[in-house]
């Protein structure tokens, strides 16, 4: 069942999707999904560039904790009965964290509510967060992570790299447990893309000179 739309008219899409998603019962509790997390790395950072990892800017559509389908015309659908563990933004945030701790031993990620004087801020928006079903409701939807990164220097407020990072991962099939599968692998690629770009340009643009 389609728990709410953003567009009249889906009544349709909704039914489309009953036909591939289980029902669940009008008051069965939420099933609560989380993504996996990578290991850390267990690097000492001596002498690694903090960067403060900001929640991402999201569509207002996105920003709640709902599973969202993307239909015909860029419709989104949600899940009813199911959800993630956390709000779309943070859990993108944690993950972004998670990413660095796992791959980039040159950098220390840290959140604003950290209280830490970072060197450089990752500000991230949410692009798409989403299972697409590009090829029709009766086949398995394409689950697609696309973020756009800037990086800003903190001393100056200088923006000093900007790019749109992003993932997709097909599905194994239609049920829930699949599609959440398919989100979990290509959250686990866009961000660790945005872990190592944000490397890329901290080494760039790192100067220990001017370091406060």
């Amino acid at each position: 069942m389609i728990r709410k739309t953003l567009t009249a008219g889906l009544m349709g899409a909704a039914l489309l999707l009953s036909g591939c998603i289980s029902l669940l019962p009008e008051n069965a509790p939420a099933t609560v999904y989380r993504l996996s997390t990578p290991e850390p790395s267990g690097v000492v950072r001596v002498e690694a560039v903090i960067v403060g990892v900001q929640r991402p800017l999201t569509p207002r559509a996105l920003s709640n904790n709902m599973i969202a389908m993307s239909q015909q015309r860029g419709q989104l659908v949600f899940i009813d009965g199911a959800e993630w563990i956390t709000p779309v933004p943070r859990l993108v945030q944690d993950l972004i964290v998670e990413s660095m701790d796992a791959f980039e031993p040159s950098l220390i990620a840290a959140r604003p509510e950290d209280g830490v004087r970072s060197e450089f801020e990752l500000a991230t928006e949410i692009r798409s967060f989403e299972a697409n079903y590009l090829a029709g409701p009766d086949s398995p939807p394409t689950v697609i992570v696309r973020l756009r990164a800037r990086l800003i220097r903190s001393t100056d407020r200088r923006l000093v790299a900007v790019d749109a990072i992003g993932a997709q991962s097909l599905s194994s099939g239609n049920t829930i447990g699949e599609i959440v599968a398919a989100f979990d692998a290509a959250s686990q690629e866009a961000m660790a893309s945005v872990a190592q770009w944000t490397a890329e340009q901290v080494a760039e643009h790192h100067d220990p000179v001017h370091v406060h």
